[in-house]
Parts: C-alpha cells; sequence; structure tokens
C-alpha cells in the first residue's frame, strides 16, 4: 500500500481516538444514564466537552479536503514525494492538534491546524491538471 494511503488510515485512526476521547468527556460530564437517552434535556457541555466536540468537528472538515485528494492522487497515479510529504503532514499536525484543543493551548494548536491545512494544499497542488504532477 503506498504511504499515502496509510497516512490517510491513520488519520482516520485518529479521529476514530478523537471519537472516543469525545464520547468518554461527555460520559464524564453527564454520567452514562443521561447519555443512553434521547438526550433532550443534558444541559450545557463543560468546556472539555465542547473543546472535544469542536475538535472532532474540525476534524471531519479536514478529511473532507484530505481524503478525496489523496484518494484522486493514487487513482490518477499522481503519487509522488510532495504527495507523500503532505500526507505525512497532515496526520503529524492532525496528531498534535487534537491534544492542543483539548488542552486549550491557543497558538500551538493554530500552528497544527495550519501545518495540517499545508499538507492538504501539497496534495492538492499535485492533482491539479496542469501541476505536472507524477
Amino acid at each position: 500500500m503506498p504511504l499515502e494511503l496509510s497516512y490517510l488510515t491513520a488519520s482516520i485512526a485518529v479521529y476514530g481516538v478523537m471519537i472516543l476521547v469525545q464520547a468518554a468527556v461527555s460520559n464524564l460530564s453527564h454520567g452514562a444514564a443521561s447519555l443512553a437517552g434521547a438526550r433532550d434535556r443534558l444541559g450545557a457541555d463543560s468546556l472539555m466537552e465542547a473543546r472535544a466536540k469542536r475538535a472532532s468537528q474540525n476534524m471531519v472538515e479536514a478529511l473532507l479536503l484530505f481524503a478525496p485528494l489523496v484518494l484522486v492522487a493514487h487513482a490518477t497515479g499522481r503519487l509522488n514525494e510532495m504527495t507523500e510529504l503532505g500526507a505525512g503532514l497532515f496526520l503529524g499536525a492532525r496528531i498534535a492538534y487534537a491534544p492542543l484543543y483539548w488542552l486549550g493551548v491557543p497558538w500551538l494548536r493554530s500552528l497544527a491546524w495550519a501545518l495540517g491545512f499545508v499538507g492538504t494544499l501539497l496534495v492538492f497542488l499535485q492533482v491539479l491538471p496542469f501541476s505536472g504532477g507524477a
């Protein structure tokens, strides 16, 4: 399997961990009995719960851009050193981003987000018809 697809798979695993963290924090905030129902009257999210939800939602948004680009690069034979770098950068940045968001670290979190976006752009630039990639 190409390294970019391995990085994509690992990114999905990171998202899975983020979902588990969000569920655990929600369970601590509201209790299992409250979460087992329809959740109509849960009350306000705790600070950590709100952060976990926002971090997970941001990962969905990032994966919606990144995943199709990696798959297009693979399907069109445009995987190269730049797509490998971009996918690796995306994965590394996203691994850093989640705990930085959960802990409320402002500037490093923004830097991790930006590095992940740069990784996505590197892959994008290789699949453009006029890019000359691969």
